[in-house]
Parts: structure tokens; C-alpha cells; sequence
């Protein structure tokens, strides 16, 4: 009884911890561990709800696993724990390594004063960001002699990580000549368009032999079984210098994106973009990095805004052109991961509870000198729903098969309409809100047009380019509903 009382305790040095020692381990033997109840000392295991490293509560290690799942699971408090921890429900207790736990020798063998995590029926590992620079070694399936691969935090929210060493140079080089040839401009959204936000190119490696080695490698990290159901395949990215992809948010809006399927992981089984792998195939010379404007706990963080105050109620995904083009400025403070060859960088788009997370705003910088190659990855937390084919809608809210112009469904009130620039000179378009303040929407050269999405009420001016703050204001317009469908001109 003495001896495992000493080793509930874990002495270490004089010091006491929460650890199972190897000489209990053998005690536990002597007393007839399992359920016998002759021996009532039993060790302790910190535990700690999905993603989270600040929790301060234990549990015994007694009678079976599943026993222990859901001790950690009321322990915890979780709601409805019976249901969410139950045996054979798919709950999970996973290590500080990434591992899952399933048999009570894990549990002895627990040999350490991190956490282990619970992780109920209906959701996934995420992570925990623990503090800024905190680094893991996730087990994978690099060789044992190449440069491990090792997970380092950037961000607390967004839980955004640096991957060192996720794939060699030459697994790298190998990907980009399979798919050079095949590359295209890139689009956006479900209905598959040029935008002016995303000007690079792309194609999809679906099945090469790199292609599956990446994926399972990246599921792997994640703490996921691979399921081509789970993913959408793997995108491989070229960007010359000057393109980019304005930042925007990855998940899909089960407000306003008009696909068919549940897009809200938190209703009905719904699923959407869970995690996002963006891995670098070269190191660019200058530029070219991904950037995270909404990020306040990074190590450089100088207290001073990226993104400016815009609309009240802004959709997930807003920012402007000029808060957009200061974010990828290195003079700002805004978390820039670097674009390394052989690096990755691994973002949630979803919340650890599996809220969507409107702070995963990220985006992808222009290549100021060199090229950039990149792959990226999108998971999703269950099985997608088919293609999540896009519906359109006529002007009467009725449901359209003719994909046409303006016949999307949008949010409720909101006027599809073009500014045209006349002025005979470039000129920058700017929202002017309520409160006095100019948010840019971005340039129009002479002649050209640029799409806009307002509301009724709203006012817009134009201004020379230069200073968004002091310029005069030559033109203005306010939004009316007669504006749906037109092209205005701005004119001097």
C-alpha cells in the first residue's frame, strides 16, 4: 500500500507531480489493478477539454478506459457528458504529442505533466496553442534521418502554427513538375469565377503518388484517419509577382453561400472547412508570404490595428483593398508566416467547440522578387455532401437553373451594381460610413469598372489617388434600390 501511495504521488527529485512511475506501474500488478478493488490507490492524470491548455482538473485512472473517458468528460463539466463520452460514441483522449489514447497502458504509461485532452464524440483534435513559440514534435512518417518535423505556435487566435520540415526539397520539386503544366487562372467561390481578389494560378493533384503521401502526412498531423471524403483534394498554387489573393475567410457562410448541403458544423451534422495545411514548394526571394490581419497575440504585435473599423455588422471575410495591401506591407505589424520551401503553415478554420472562427481571415501576399509555389489542403470536420453544387435564384426568390448575371442569392437587401470610372484620370473608391470615416474599396483605372455589393442608404465618394484620409472627395453617390443591375459613371 506504501509503495503505491508513493507512486500516486511520482516523486521526482523531492518534488511532487502528476505522473505514473515506472515502479507503480509494476504495483499496479501486485494489487489487482483492473477491478478486483483490492487495491483503492489509483494514479492521476491531468486532463484538459479539446484545445485547451489552461485547465487545472485530474482524474484516477480506476477500472476500465471507457470508465476514465467519461470521468474526464464530467470532470470537465461538459454538457451532456453521458451522451458525448459514452463507449463506442467516438470520443477520444489524445496525448500532448497528437496520439490517441485507447487502452489503460497508454493511461500508466502517461509519463508526463502535460495534459491529456478530451476530445467528445462530435468533434475533432485541435491543437492547443499552449503560448507563442510553443513547439511539438508530432510523430509522421518522415524518415528518421531527415530534419524532424516540428510544430511551433504563431498565434493564439487564430490558432495559427509554423510546420518545420513538413516535406523534403526534393518531394517539393517533385510536386511542382508534375503540375506546372497543367496550371490555370484561379477562381473563387462555388460558382467558380475570375475575381480581381484572386490573381493566381492553380490546378488540382488529385491521385499522384506525392499527392497521397501529402495528404495522409497531413492528416496524420491533424490526428485524423485519412478519408478522401474529408478533404477536397490538393490545390497546387502558382503565384508571379503582383499576384496575389486578397484575405478572406476559408469555411463557407451557411448564411449566404448558396450551396445545397448544411454547411453549420454545429446543427444537424452540418460540416464545413475544419483546418487548412498551406505548404511552401520553394522559398520566394522577397514577398510572398501568408498573412493573418486579424491577429493580436503574435510575438510582433505592436498594439496597432491592420484592419480599420468598416461596416457595423461586416460579413466574415471583410476587409478592404487598402487594409488589405497594409497587411502584406512588412512595415505593418500584421502575422506574416514565411513562405520557406519544405515549411507549411496550419490554420483552424473552426473553433475547438466547432464554431466557425471569423478570425481565420487570412490571405496570400504578392511575390515582390521570384515566383511562389505552394500546395494547400482543406479539411473538413465530416464528410462532404456531394459537390455542394451552387443555387441560384431570380429576382422573385425563386430557384434558377441559368447561373446568369445578378441572379445569385444574396443576403436579404443587399444591390448588385458597377462604379465606372469617367473622371479621366485613375481614381480610389471609398465607402463613406456613418461615423465620418473613408474605407477604401480599392482603385479604378481610367475606363475600367469595378462590382460592388451595398445596401440601400449607403454612400460611396471618389477621390484622387494619394492620401485616403485628406483628399477631397469630387464625386459622390448614395446607394437606392434602383441601382440593382446598373452601371454608374463616375464623372468629375
Amino acid at each position: 500500500v506504501i509503495l503505491c501511495l508513493l507512486g500516486i504521488l511520482g516523486f521526482n527529485e523531492g518534488k511532487m507531480a502528476y505522473k505514473v512511475s515506472d515502479s507503480f506501474a509494476r504495483d499496479v500488478e501486485d494489487c489487482e489493478f483492473s477491478l478486483s478493488g483490492k487495491c483503492r490507490a489509483f494514479p492521476v492524470i491531468q486532463i484538459a477539454m479539446n484545445g485547451n491548455h489552461e485547465q487545472d482538473a485530474y482524474v484516477e485512472v480506476k477500472q476500465d478506459f471507457d470508465s476514465v473517458l467519461l470521468d474526464a468528460c464530467r470532470t470537465l463539466n461538459l454538457e451532456d457528458a453521458e451522451a458525448a463520452c459514452a463507449p463506442g460514441s467516438g470520443a477520444r483522449l489524445i496525448d500532448s504529442l497528437g496520439e490517441r489514447m485507447t487502452t489503460m497502458d497508454d493511461l500508466i504509461a502517461q509519463n508526463t505533466v502535460e495534459p491529456i485532452y478530451v476530445v467528445p464524440r462530435w468533434l475533432h483534435f485541435v491543437w492547443p496553442t499552449v503560448e507563442i513559440g510553443h513547439t511539438v514534435y508530432p510523430k509522421t512518417d518522415r524518415a528518421s534521418d531527415e530534419k524532424p518535423l516540428s510544430l511551433v505556435t504563431l498565434s493564439l487566435r487564430p490558432r495559427v502554427f509554423q510546420v518545420n520540415n513538413f516535406m523534403t526539397l526534393e518531394e517539393a520539386e517533385g510536386l511542382i513538375e508534375l503540375n506546372k503544366h497543367r496550371i490555370k487562372r484561379s477562381t473563387v467561390g462555388a460558382t467558380a469565377s475570375h475575381d480581381r481578389t484572386r490573381t493566381s494560378s492553380n490546378t488540382w493533384d488529385l491521385s499522384s503518388h506525392l499527392s497521397k503521401r501529402f495528404k495522409k502526412r497531413a492528416f496524420k498531423l491533424l490526428g485524423l484517419d485519412h478519408e478522401a471524403s474529408l478533404e477536397d483534394g490538393l490545390q497546387v498554387l502558382n503565384y508571379r509577382p503582383g499576384q496575389w489573393y486578397k484575405p478572406h475567410v476559408d469555411w463557407l457562410n451557411p448564411e449566404t453561400e448558396d450551396v445545397e448541403g448544411n454547411l453549420n458544423p454545429q446543427v444537424n451534422n452540418g460540416t464545413n472547412r475544419f483546418a487548412t495545411l498551406f505548404f511552401y514548394l520553394n522559398t520566394v526571394e522577397k514577398g510572398g508570404h501568408t498573412v493573418f490581419p486579424r491577429s493580436t497575440s503574435h510575438s510582433y504585435f505592436d498594439g496597432n490595428k491592420v484592419m480599420r473599423d468598416g461596416p457595423a455588422n461586416p460579413p466574415p471575410g471583410f476587409i478592404s483593398d487598402r487594409d488589405a495591401a497594409w497587411a502584406c506591407n512588412t512595415s505593418s505589424s500584421a502575422l506574416r508566416s514565411e513562405p520557406v520551401g519544405g515549411n507549411a503553415v496550419l490554420f483552424y478554420n473552426q473553433l475547438p467547440s466547432g464554431e466557425l472562427d471569423v478570425e481565420s481571415l487570412h490571405g496570400g501576399c504578392p511575390p515582390l522578387k521570384g515566383e511562389k509555389w505552394a500546395v494547400n489542403l482543406w479539411v473538413w470536420n465530416r464528410p462532404r455532401e456531394g459537390a455542394f453544387r451552387p443555387v441560384y435564384y431570380d429576382l422573385d426568390g425563386k430557384k434558377s437553373n441559368t447561373p446568369a448575371r445578378h441572379t445569385k442569392k444574396r443576403p436579404k437587401g443587399e444591390i448588385h451594381f458597377e462604379f465606372q470610372n469617367h473622371a479621366g484620370y485613375p481614381v480610389e473608391v471609398a465607402w463613406l460610413n456613418p461615423n465620418g470615416q473613408r474605407v477604401s474599396m480599392g482603385k479604378i483605372e481610367e475606363g475600367a469598372t469595378m462590382g460592388v455589393k451595398s445596401f440601400n442608404s449607403h454612400e460611396f465618394g471618389a477621390l484622387k489617388q494619394g492620401n485616403l484620409l485628406n483628399n477631397e472627395v469630387f464625386w459622390k453617390h448614395v446607394v437606392s434600390i434602383d441601382n440593382e443591375g446598373q452601371v454608374i459613371a463616375i464623372v468629375p
